[in-house]
């Protein structure tokens, strides 16, 4: 009995110490006056972020408890007004310590953000934050309005006009069921972003556009170069227009186009792909005021890239300026600061881990193993590792090339203007030569990453391995390269897989950009890379065709035919050892369906596989009732999860 005793006492203690009262010391932050907001405005000077990877149990309210959340870096993630409630500083650290960062900072202001950050700093107490106090200025600083609705495609029709010249039943099913996903896709702001931007913690733009899905509920810069292909196709041009017109209205005011419209993603940017939206709509509208109004404005992004994102190279005795990915932040993202700040202090050099974290989220490949140190044991294959600034990316630099080559052929051949044509080709040959001569490797036949550190190439397989060849033309070597990159990738491994091609072959990172993941953007560019070969190879042509072949086949079946209880989706990415539509996994979240860019790969596969000149369709191409129930009955399980979602902007 007197063991029973002891064990109720001990478990009345407990109870006691669980339900104390709670908050967060400021200690650590403390400085010599007595005035709190005093000490506040030096933590803020210092930006100190709090954060860390899983939600650990909360510490006692004491000074070391504080330590824990003790970030020490100088760059936030975002400018401006709204930075230090939504990006940098103590009010965004203290919503996560207290585990209400999904409600608080909320979408909406409801003062100026300096009045919100007076109100904040009034609630410290003794340097601390009582958890009670800052739920109540939540409630009293913010309004959880949303700042989007839904907008309708004033553009869409059901039967647009191009599908009329797909000549398989099985893919204008398909067709018709990813159609009727965009305007489940459609959002604008709110009349009062318009007219009140610093209440909101978006980056406006005048017009509507279409999101990813999912969890992405704003425009994202290089998932809209697939979106928008898919808009062509879907005779969609209005709408197109509208969203290329939001990224020039960017580019006036921000001088680049950010990552998202989301305030917090705002400094970084994502692969430059502006130039190839404007290429694109050229092509299918031919309009020549658009070209020459938007040209000098992809040319003033351009500058932004070669003014911030270069690093000068010595390779082979002779030095080249080539680009990489490097944000300009060495803090926790604010969108995922637990996470964040744990690995921060886990790895070497905090800061540098936080800034190659959001270099990585500007490349648009977040997270893979392609961005991390290789040969250190203790680190191998973990995120710790990152390293993003540290190597010089294929793509990146195939982009820059692909984007002058692209302005110099509209200037000389559309708009005439041949002496900006001239200045743009001299960039895209230099770029391109110091592709080649820095990252070509002759025994593997690819080009692999460069090692800034190390010197080296990085020497495993991933897509952009072949990204390059987007560069080539019939000239010169172009043959003898094609067959070294179909060799390569038939020595690889990385082909032959049911569902398309993985974004490594790393099987040990857990990342969402590795094996055993394929992703639409990956699938198309390789596609297009082989077909660069197609008149010099056959066989590159046969593999890139067998390539879109397993993407339609892995989705036509995940929406199509479900199976084992999966739902029937369209992903943002796919496990591509199945074609059954198994989704990918692994990253910091689960695979979201959708899928903005996924529908666009889609549709352009359909168009350069499975469309004919329109005076040689057949007419037994025609889509039978049958065909359109099943397309119909599918769209309404497939897009459940959308009518659910539509108005939750939280």
């Amino acid at each position: 009995m007197s063991a029973f005793r002891a064990l109720l006492l001990l478990l009345i203690l407990l109870l006691l110490f669980l339900f104390q009262p709670f908050s967060l010391s400021l200690s650590p932050f403390a400085a010599s006056a007595d005035d709190p907001s005093v000490r506040f405005e030096q933590f803020v000077s210092r930006q100190h972020f709090p954060s860390t990877a899983s939600p650990p149990p909360f510490p006692a309210a004491s000074p070391s408890s504080a330590h824990f959340f003790h970030a020490n870096c100088s760059v936030s993630i975002c400018d401006g007004p709204l930075a230090p409630i939504f990006c940098s500083g103590f009010l965004i650290s203290t919503a996560w310590y207290f585990g209400v960062q999904g409600q608080c900072p909320g979408p909406k202001l409801l003062h100026e953000p300096a009045i919100v950050m007076v109100n904040f700093k009034r609630i410290i107490r003794n340097n601390s934050v009582k958890r009670g106090d800052f739920l109540q200025f939540c409630e009293e600083n913010f309004a959880n309005s949303p700042y989007l609705k839904p907008a309708n495609l004033t553009d869409w029709h059901p039967n647009p006009q191009n599908f009329k010249k797909i000549y398989s039943n099985k893919m204008r099913t398909l067709a018709l069921a990813l159609h009727e996903i965009w305007p489940l896709l459609s959002r604008e702001f709110i009349d009062e972003v318009h007219q009140n931007q610093d209440r909101f913690p978006v980056v406006h733009v005048p017009n509507r556009f279409l999101v990813p899905g999912g969890l992405f509920k704003l425009y994202f810069y290089w998932d809209t170069y697939w979106i928008l292909k898919g808009l062509y196709f879907s005779n969609l041009i209005e709408t197109a227009r509208g969203m290329l017109e939001n990224f020039a209205h960017l580019l006036r005011f921000r001088g680049f186009i950010p990552n998202s419209g989301n305030v917090q993603l705002s400094r970084r940017s994502q692969p430059p792909l502006f130039t190839q939206m404007i290429a694109d709509y050229y092509e299918v509208t031919k309009n020549k005021s658009f070209l020459a109004e938007y040209l000098p404005m992809a040319e003033n992004e351009l500058a932004w890239w070669k003014a911030n994102r270069t690093v000068e190279v010595q390779r082979n005795g002779e030095k080249y300026l080539l680009f990489r990915y490097n944000a300009i932040t060495d803090c926790p993202r604010p969108e995922n600061f637990l996470e964040d700040y744990q690995l921060g202090m886990q790895s070497d050099d905090a800061t540098f881990f936080w800034s190659s974290t959001a270099s990585a989220c500007e490349s648009g490949l977040d997270f893979s193993s392609r961005w991390y140190k290789w040969g250190t044991e203790s680190n191998a294959m973990r995120r710790t590792a990152i390293a993003t600034s540290e190597v010089l990316p294929v793509d990146l630099n195939v982009f820059m090339a692909l984007n002058y080559q692209t302005l110099a052929k509209l200037y000389d051949e559309e708009l005439k203007e041949h002496g900006k044509a001239w200045k743009n080709k001299v960039m895209a040959e230099a770029i391109t030569a110091h592709i080649d001569r820095t990252f070509w490797d002759d025994e593997e036949g690819v080009w692999f990453d460069l090692d800034l550190m190390k010197k080296k190439l990085r020497k495993k397989f991933y897509p952009s391995n072949i990204y390059p060849m987007l560069l080539k033309n019939d000239g010169k070597g172009t043959g003898e390269k094609c067959q070294k990159v179909v060799e390569y990738l038939k020595r690889s491994g990385a082909i032959g897989f049911k569902g398309g091609v993985p974004s490594s072959l790393e099987r040990n990172s857990n990342e969402q950009w590795d094996f055993p993941n394929g992703w639409a953007p990956q699938q198309h560019l390789v596609v297009l890379s082989l077909l660069k070969c197609q008149n010099v190879s056959g066989e590159a042509a046969g593999i890139a065709r067998k390539i879109a072949e397993a993407f339609l086949t892995t989705t036509y079946n995940g929406l199509f035919t479900r199976k084992e209880a999966k739902p029937s989706q369209i992903w943002e990415k796919y496990d591509v050892r199945f074609d059954n539509g198994q989704p990918g996994f692994g990253g910091e979240y689960p695979a979201q369906s959708g899928f903005g860019w996924t529908n666009g790969v889609i549709f352009e596969f359909i168009r350069m596989f499975y469309t004919k000149a329109e005076d040689k369709w057949r007419e037994e191409g025609e889509t039978n009732a049958g065909d359109a129930l099943m397309a119909l009955e599918s769209i309404a399980t497939a897009l459940q999860t959308f009518g659910r979602e539509t108005f939750d902007f939280a």
